[in-house]
């Protein structure tokens, strides 16, 4: 790891932020998919006096005696509480005599709170001689923390608030050497799963994580790493990549232009998108390819295989490969749960033995869009998404073939994209580099 830039520090701080006297946090920010325990555990609070809100004046003690001794801030601890799946907040919260409507009315300004998360951390916060609960903490997300408590002044009982997590900001690079697959060598740099979800986005239209990396393959970049007190490192804006994989060079820049969204292009202005991804899943294992005369596990015969069979987890999201219309969701048959898209006129591709569907027939849908989940429904041995891609009413093999791309970077943009890559391209970690 070589540190480029200065840390820069954020500019927002939690309210208890600068009380030393304990310290919170009560959750770990994992990313979008990595799942917290289920254990209840008790945390000590810091609190500088009754929970302080962005309104509390500086000074609200009033007039004291001076000779009468300092009064100490009552002793809160925070319980960390267990949601079991497909349970309600209002479920969650009752144990404890809290009333989950009114508390998600009073909430509904900031978030709601009928979208708990299990991975996400709920926590109630008990004061010493209080018998109920005088606060309410939920982990929105990484950068953010819904906080309530009680305030009988106001008409709902509770006054409500969030607190954003103050990240510092350094731009750093990182560089892999990918033995198995990018999953395991990435966890073993320390990189988080929302981390390598990221690095993955940079070159998903060119590569397919699952299928295409050998051996040796090598991953280098410049990218923001934030830090926070009681919270893990964690990448954000990838700045350069380069990825040498089976004698294939990739180089990706990441630059916003006129509509301000960021795209990535070639040092040679191409575009490294395309109008489809190269893969259903984020991340997975090919355990069966394209094989028009492959022996049926089930049937026990030979079967045509059109299309590539994706071991992974059920559960496990399934995103569209490109935007388009939904023409088929529902059962079907020996495919099980099975969605299929029409994208152009040229192109339809499905998605069989899925858990769950989160489509509708009909419904115009976005490249990347989840529309289920893996299963193992139908005729299926074991959880895996098999994936079908027609081209003009033909069977094609998904991962062989070539797909359109995006369109390249206006010439009007060259010169800007050009100090960009002369910035950021030397500094990505080629093969051999050692990390200082």
């Amino acid at each position: 790891m070589r540190q480029i830039v200065d840390t820069t520090p954020g500019a927002r701080v939690a309210p208890w932020a600068a009380v030393g006297r304990v310290v919170w946090p009560l959750w770990v920010a994992l990313g979008a998919v990595a799942c917290l325990g289920s254990a209840t555990e008790t945390v000590p609070v810091a609190d500088p006096a009754a929970l302080p809100s962005p309104d509390t004046p500086d000074d609200a003690s009033g007039t004291l005696d001076p000779g009468a001794p300092a009064a100490l801030p009552p002793d809160r601890i925070a319980i960390a509480l267990d949601i079991p799946a497909g349970s309600s907040f209002g479920e969650v919260v009752a144990p404890w005599g809290l009333p989950g409507g009114p508390l998600r009315e009073a909430a509904l300004e900031h978030h709601d709170l009928a979208r708990i998360d299990v991975r996400r951390e709920l926590a109630v916060v008990l004061e010493d001689g209080v018998p109920e609960p005088v606060g309410l903490r939920y982990a929105v997300d990484g950068d953010t923390t819904l906080v309530m408590r009680r305030d009988p002044s106001l008409d709902s009982g509770w006054r409500v608030w969030t607190e954003e997590v103050a990240w510092t900001i350094a731009v750093e690079t990182r560089s892999l050497t990918i033995e198995h697959s990018l999953w395991n060598a990435g966890l073993a740099a320390g990189l988080g799963a929302a981390d390598l979800a990221r690095i993955a986005a940079v070159f998903e239209y060119e590569v397919d994580f699952n299928t295409e990396l050998r051996a040796g393959a090598h991953l280098g970049l410049v990218a923001e790493v934030l830090r926070a007190d009681g919270h893990g490192d964690r990448l954000g804006i990838i700045h350069a990549a380069r990825l040498e994989n089976d004698g294939r060079v990739l180089e990706a820049i990441r630059f916003v232009g006129d509509e301000g969204e960021p795209h990535y292009y070639h040092p040679d202005h191409s575009s490294t998108e395309r109008a489809f991804l190269r893969s259903p899943l984020a991340f997975g294992r090919v355990t069966s390819g394209f094989n028009p005369r492959r022996f049926h596990p089930i049937l026990k015969r030979a079967r045509p295989h059109n299309g590539t069979d994706f071991g992974a987890p059920t559960g496990t999201p399934v995103r569209s490969v490109a935007s388009g219309v939904v023409t088929y969701a529902g059962r079907s048959g020996g495919h099980g749960r099975f969605v299929k898209v029409r994208h152009d006129d040229v192109y339809e591709t499905s998605y069989s033995h899925l858990s769950s569907i989160s489509v509708r027939k009909g419904q115009r849908i976005a490249m990347g869009q989840t529309i289920g989940a893996v299963g193992a429904t139908g005729l299926a041995t074991g959880p895996h998404l098999h994936y079908q891609m027609w081209r003009r009413g033909q069977f094609v093999n998904a991962m062989r073939e070539k797909l359109p791309t995006a369109e390249n970077l206006p010439s009007k943009h060259h010169a800007a994209f050009d100090a960009l890559v002369e910035r950021w391209l030397p500094e990505v970690p080629r093969p051999g580099h050692a990390e200082e």
